[in-house]
């Protein structure tokens, strides 16, 4: 997954090209899928990155369980919508 915020949070990396953020009009993607990700990165943004105080660290972990299921679940919809030959990675860092 790539930058936080409002930005596409899928990179490629294909063997022998440059690393970068996957185009979403081009990747094959359903539309659905693109703005679900789409939304997905911005909560992201809102989750971990937020500057704001954490009011109830309680709530606050179980919504980024949560996110963190969510994205697995938006992977694994990912590889089923591109073909299992492809690998597909998740990462987070925060």
């Amino acid at each position: 997954m790539a930058e936080v915020g409002n930005t596409f949070p899928v990179w490629e990396r294909t063997p022998g090209e440059e690393v970068g953020e996957l185009d979403p009009v081009t990747s094959g993607l359903s539309e659905q899928l693109v703005q679900e990700l789409f939304a997905w990165n911005v909560r992201s943004h809102e989750l971990v990155f937020s500057d704001a105080p954490i009011e109830n660290k309680w709530d606050h972990e179980k919504e980024l369980d949560q996110w963190t299921r969510e994205g697995r679940s938006l992977a694994k919809r990912i590889e089923i919508e591109l073909g299992h030959e492809i690998d597909v990675n998740v990462t987070y860092k925060h």
